[in-house]
């Protein structure tokens, strides 16, 4: 008999006694385990959150520096790749003058003239057969001055000095200074 009591004793451990102590323990500790698991949720979801605002922060500085900075030294380049390509086509035509008999002194077609070339090209308002130079423009000894002693000369200016100006300058050093001033001194008045 005393073995029937240990396999009753068994049974109703495991059948009634276990799952009404473990309901009432996950009655008990439910709720602080609840609390916990939200904390941890919360926990990893802000880290998430601010790793991915950071990231968002660095991408929006890099693309406010690249609009910046680089637009004006990929123009910069443009233009110098322009210019040197202009002198190029220049040379060419010369030497084709020459070997022809046409002589040295063929009047080449001008930025503007050319098909090829937007107006205010690498070469505008310059000579042509030549490279430009700052000879007639409105500002003396304008390749001897820096960009704030250009900016200071530029108020009083017609609009065709300032464009003689500006297409010089965006075919030479491309100050952005300069260009700049030029382009507020020329914009219309709203």
């Amino acid at each position: 008999m005393p073995e029937e009591r240990d396999v009753t004793e068994q049974a109703l451990d495991a059948l009634v006694y276990g799952p009404v102590g473990l309901a009432m323990y996950l009655r008990d500790t439910a709720p602080s385990f609840l609390k916990l698991f939200v904390a941890r949720g919360r926990t990893v979801l802000d880290e998430q959150r601010k790793s991915v605002e950071g990231q968002l922060g660095q991408a929006r500085s890099v693309g406010e520096f690249a609009t910046t900075y680089g637009g004006p030294h990929v123009r910069r380049l443009v233009n110098d790749g322009l210019s040197r390509a202009w002198e190029r086509a220049e040379e060419v035509l010369g030497t084709l003058g020459t070997l022809t008999g046409t002589g040295p002194d063929v009047d080449l077609p001008s930025a503007e003239e050319s098909a090829g070339s937007p107006p205010g090209g690498p070469n505008a308002g310059a000579p042509t057969g030549g490279s430009a130079s700052p000879v007639g423009l409105a500002i003396p000894d304008y390749d001897a001055l820096s960009a704030s002693q250009v900016v200071d000369r530029l108020e009083g200016l017609s609009r065709s000095e300032l464009g003689a100006i500006r297409d010089f300058e965006a075919s030479h050093r491309a100050r952005n200074t300069v260009l700049g001033k030029i382009e507020q001194l020329t914009r219309p008045v709203a």
